[in-house]
């Protein structure tokens, strides 16, 4: 199963927070995110609530491409009541447990039932009333006549305005949470702990998996309350460097604040279990292929040792594709062999066989490989992390692979105390119908790197002009360990600022390829703008020399790296080529003039 997060953005919500860890009633977490979609709280005890079942069953059959989602939010009904509710009155659409009322607190419900109708950016586009069905409480009409939500629902999923904005709702006072603030007067773990770690963490803490320990039970959970508490308040965990708001990404691993706040006020409160009857169903995890039967399979030839201890190892492993045409590939899966020692794994494309060479070279599996992979890539099949869920590409486009290519799966191992043998796997899904885009990678990069031992404060920045209309599916930034800080940002021709993505505490050991939520459409004549940040001090623990040296741009573990990988898709490679051409002649007079300069700006 593919858990998916929900997300609602700030333009709907009283907060920035872009994640809640609100779960349908099977325990699956569904996405709004970029979708036009109806949210309709309700409540099991409202009559016209109940009323309105068939008519938000007929809206739902409707309007495939547009979602009816319910909401029920209120602390004195239980996740097991609000399943009863859905078998008896026959509920067929997807019908959300606002258990902390986190969803309550933001739209802020007069009434049950009250609708909402969101636009794929998540602002509210209408607010109000199902139909005119009901003209009080108690007086219903013998003929509706304004049918208010399909309409608006309709409209603005043609990407019209509805014709009205907001009506008035009929229905029971919503009285949940009033008086409570926003967090409720006794937090569980039953209803409010378990759906944000079945949410956040549970993929990886289970057992077999990456992390040290499960996070299944409450048993388990209660154990670890004061650790889950401050590494959580701290935001270690879950690991996401990515700073909120500056970007949208999809799978975000992030919680909110109120989240953070419950499993505060849970731990301080003695960490109670609470009511069963509120328990969310146990994730369940397929042991097959989650994006279903690959169209290929490639495993390493032989098993890497992963030592007990020591530093962690950076290796890559060559692998024959056998696929002597250009193929398109939507999607691939990773299948990490010692789950708790792998890191994170990217995948390069080798057309140049570069990588053999490196391979024989090295004895033992595969070849040390810290950095790049130790050649120019012809491509690439993204990466894997821990939490990560795999994904089909959408909208025609696809990987490009040219034919005879090899497959290049650079892992980051770390020793847990326990010796293993690694053998990964990577799945490959092969594009089924006509290909009118694919993914190709744009570097903004610079190698003049020249940082001087005790230097906190170290600065690059480069600026490039697009020459072409972009769309970017997602971004990689890339340092080694005494970077501290990317920020990249992009300046459309009439001055509209677009946060690509900031860090404001990298990680090596931390690393993510980032997918945005949305593709983002950048114009012709947009400026882009990369700066990083280095430290070359005994402040900074991740500096691998004590004392400090001077740090130049390099492969090795010591040296340094300023890059950031734009995903683009683009019509043909011809397009990218162009593209690339002219980023790297504008890099390159950056460079020189830099030089020119003396290293100065």
């Amino acid at each position: 199963m593919r858990i998916i997060p929900l997300f609602l953005t700030a333009v709907i919500l009283v907060t920035t927070d872009a994640r809640a860890a609100v779960m349908d009633i099977e325990g699956h977490h569904f996405s709004l995110d970029g979708k036009v979609a109806a949210v309709v709280f309700l409540n099991p005890e409202c009559p016209i609530s109940r009323k309105e079942i068939s008519t938000l069953n007929e809206i739902a059959s409707a309007s495939a491409a547009a979602p009816v989602v319910g909401v029920i939010s209120d602390p004195t009904v239980t996740r097991e009541a609000a399943a009863k509710f859905i078998k008896e009155f026959g509920v067929k659409f997807t019908l959300l447990f606002d258990a902390s009322g986190d969803l309550a607190t933001r739209f802020k419900p007069a009434h049950t039932p009250e609708a909402y109708v969101i636009d794929k950016a998540g602002a509210v586009q209408y607010s109000g009333r199902i139909d005119d069905a009901f003209v009080a409480v108690g007086k219903q009409r013998e003929v509706v006549t304004s049918h208010d939500l399909r309409d608006a629902l309709a409209a603005v999923a043609a990407g019209k305005a509805p014709k009205e904005a907001k009506t008035t709702s009929v229905g029971c006072v919503f009285e949940a949470w009033k008086g409570s603030g926003t967090i409720p007067a006794k937090v569980t773990y039953a209803r409010d702990i378990a759906p944000i770690l079945n949410a956040n963490c549970v993929t990886c803490h289970r057992p077999g998996e990456v992390a040290p320990f499960s996070l299944l039970d409450y048993s388990h959970v209660k154990k670890h309350a004061e650790q889950i508490a401050e590494l959580t308040q701290s935001h270690y965990m879950p690991p996401w460097k990515a700073k909120a708001g500056f970007g949208h990404f999809a799978d975000e691993r992030r919680l909110t604040d109120r989240e953070v706040e419950l499993i505060q006020r849970w731990k301080a409160e003695g960490a109670t279990e609470g009511d069963k009857a509120d328990l969310p169903p146990a994730p369940v995890f397929s042991s097959e292929w989650a994006l279903g039967k690959p169209d290929k399979v490639l495993t390493m030839a032989e098993p890497f040792d992963v030592p007990a201890s020591g530093r962690d190892v950076y290796r890559a492993f060559v692998i024959p594709l056998d696929l002597p045409e250009d193929t398109y590939v939507i999607g691939v899966d990773f299948r990490p062999g010692a789950k708790t020692v792998v890191h994170h794994a990217l995948f390069y494309l080798d057309g140049s066989k570069k990588a053999r060479e490196l391979d024989a070279a090295d004895p033992g599996p595969g070849y040390a490989s810290f950095g790049g992979p130790g050649f120019a890539p012809n491509g690439s099949l993204g990466g894997w992390a821990p939490g990560a869920s795999p994904f089909l590409i959408g909208n025609d486009t696809a990987r490009h692979v040219p034919g005879n290519s090899d497959l290049v799966i650079q892992v980051h191992y770390h020793p847990d105390g326990q010796p293993h043998k690694d053998q990964s796997s990577l799945a490959i899904y092969f594009a089924k119908k006509p290909v009118k885009h694919f993914i190709s990678s744009l570097s903004l990069i610079t190698r003049q790197l020249d940082i001087p031992p005790g230097e906190t404060n170290f600065h690059r920045e480069i600026s490039v002009e697009l020459p072409a209309d972009v769309t970017l599916d997602g971004i990689v930034p890339h340092m080694h360990l005494i970077g501290r800080e990317m920020k990249v940002q992009a300046t459309t021709p009439e001055g509209k600022l677009i946060p690509l993505i900031a860090i404001d505490d990298w990680d090596f050991k931390w690393q993510d390829q980032y997918r945005y939520a949305e593709p983002l459409h950048l114009p012709k004549g947009t400026r882009i703008d990369m700066s990083a940040r280095y430290d070359n001090s005994t402040n900074n623990p991740a500096n691998p020399n004590s004392p400090p040296k001077r740090v130049h741009w390099g492969e090795e573990t010591t040296d340094e790296m300023c890059i950031c990988f734009l995903q683009m898709a683009v019509d043909n490679a011809a397009q990218a080529r162009e593209i690339r051409r002219a980023i790297n002649g504008q890099l390159i007079s950056q460079a020189v003039k830099r030089r020119l300069t003396g290293g100065t700006e």
